[in-house]
C-alpha cells in the first residue's frame, strides 16, 4: 500500500471520528440544558457528516484509482466539512 494510500485512510479515521463527534455534540444541544426528552434536538447539525461524505466518496476514488487531485480533495473536504456543515447546520436551525 502507498504511503498516499495510508494517509487518506488515517485522515478520514480520524477525520470522521472528529465530525461524527462534533456533529452528535452539537444535534445533542451542545452545552445547553435540555429541557425536552429528546436526544437530538437540533438534528440538522447532522448536515456535517453528509458533507463529510462527500469527502469520503473522494477518498474512496483516490483509494482505487490513486490520482493525486482527489487525493487533495479528500483532504480538504474531510477537514472544510466540519465548519462548513457547522455554518450551514446554524442556518438551518437560526431559520426554523
Amino acid at each position: 500500500m502507498s504511503r498516499r494510500k495510508i494517509v487518506a485512510l488515517v485522515n478520514l479515521i480520524i477525520s470522521g471520528f472528529i465530525a461524527l463527534a462534533i456533529s452528535i455534540f452539537f444535534a445533542g444541544g451542545a452545552i445547553a440544558e435540555n429541557y425536552t426528552d429528546k436526544t437530538f434536538v437540533a438534528p440538522e447539525f447532522f448536515i456535517i457528516l453528509v458533507i463529510w461524505g462527500v469527502g469520503a466518496l473522494f477518498v474512496l476514488i483516490q483509494y482505487f484509482k490513486d490520482l493525486i487531485p482527489f487525493f487533495v480533495i479528500s483532504l480538504i473536504f474531510t477537514w472544510a466539512s466540519i465548519p462548513v456543515g457547522f455554518k450551514i447546520g446554524m442556518t438551518m436551525a437560526t431559520s426554523s
